[in-house]
């Protein structure tokens, strides 16, 4: 299928509700117009095509402008600020490089000689100067956007420490100053937790998503996930389940699949699994207690794929997927990348509109089949 084939194919497929009166239904169990989708990262690379570069489309006012134009094709309504990987060490005195048209990345870790706890000081989002403009920006686009739902996002408490100290230091940390990992650790915990209160004073009870890709079976071992990770990253999680009332959602990038049984003992509402797993197998471990949200591949085929590569890769997504007991949403396994093509968001939308037509929680769509 080309450009123009796909244009006209999406016609057929009239959009009947917004994305957050989709999930509310969907999750509330009524049957709706088709499946709950994430295309992670959807404002950079949305607003990429539209000819900003990456680093402008975190500017408030073109932001608004992305969050307008792709409100108004995908009626995809919901508005987020949050704290990437890196952002808290950031706030804390690391400081990083901010390519046009590339991810940040840390140049100098504040930590980057030794674990020294006298180097932090707790971050108040109200003056640290990093998180005082994160909170003017997401009261901005509130205020252009008082319709939409407000969301926030932070990185797990021991991907948090790598952006304060340099991980391959930290990953020798953990055998030659546990204790002092694990402080490190807390303190991120508590970090994090400093803005979700702020936010929720800003903006009330709100859903978060929790990235935590240094908590993968690829950096730490089974030990050390039970040492390191899984105490903070579920003290993290259920504190903001106390705070806010909603169950955050989790993603973690990398391979997880010695972690799955765990995970339903967390606070969370669905677990984002990664591309380099069967969606199927996770949901078998995991659709007992939570429902599950993945695993398009970002880079293989949102970026590099064909229009044709995306609508086959989203249809095995479904048919693996939707009919998990607690929910299915559709989505890519981790970050859209800088690159995608426009033709690739609208196929994946096509997808999803054409796949699961009709869709109902554990259910697997009658369109599938067609």
């Amino acid at each position: 299928m080309d450009k123009k084939e796909l244009k006209k194919e999406l016609e057929n497929y009239e959009i009947q509700m917004t994305s957050a009166e989709r999930s509310k239904a969907y999750f509330n169990g009524e049957r709706v117009d088709h499946l709950p989708f994430n295309i992670m990262s959807l404002d950079v690379v949305y607003g990429m095509n539209m000819g900003y570069s990456l680093k402008e489309t975190d500017n408030v006012d073109n932001l608004i402008k992305i969050i307008e134009r792709r409100s108004k094709e995908y009626k995809i309504y919901g508005i987020s600020e949050g704290l990437n990987l890196r952002a808290m060490g950031y706030c804390l005195g690391s400081t990083g490089i901010f390519p046009e048209n590339d991810i940040d990345h840390v140049d100098h870790y504040l930590m980057e000689d030794e674990l020294n706890m006298d180097l932090l000081e707790l971050p108040d989002p109200y003056t640290n100067e990093l998180l005082k403009k994160k909170l003017e920006k997401a009261r901005k686009l509130r205020e252009h956007f008082p319709d939409h739902p407000i969301s926030t996002f932070v990185a797990g408490p021991i991907s948090t420490a790598v952006a304060i100290r340099p991980i391959s230091k930290l990953l020798r940390d953990l055998r030659k100053n546990p204790d002092g990992v694990k402080e490190l650790i807390d303190f991120c915990v508590k970090a994090n937790m400093a803005w979700a209160r702020a936010f929720k004073d800003e903006f009330g009870p709100v859903k978060l998503m929790i990235a935590d890709p240094v908590s993968c079976d690829d950096i730490l071992s089974p030990k050390q996930i039970k040492e390191f990770s899984y105490p903070y990253l579920k003290n993290l999680i259920t504190s903001l389940y106390e705070l806010n009332g909603i169950k955050p959602d989790l993603h973690i990038c990398g391979h997880t699949k010695r972690q799955w049984e765990d995970l339903k003992e967390f606070d969370i509402e669905s677990f984002s699994v990664d591309n380099c797993h069967n969606l199927s197998e996770c949901k078998d471990k995991i659709e007992d207690k939570l429902s599950l949200m993945g695993n398009v591949p970002p880079v293989d085929v949102m970026r590099n794929g064909s229009i044709d590569d995306v609508i086959e890769s989203v249809k095995i997504c479904i048919k693996k997927g939707a009919d998990c007991k607690h929910g299915y949403i559709c989505a890519t396994g981790c970050g859209t990348g800088p690159g995608t093509p426009k033709e690739n968001i609208d196929a994946f939308v096509y997808a999803v509109r054409k796949y699961s037509k009709d869709a109902k929680l554990g259910e697997m769509p009658e369109a599938i089949y067609q």
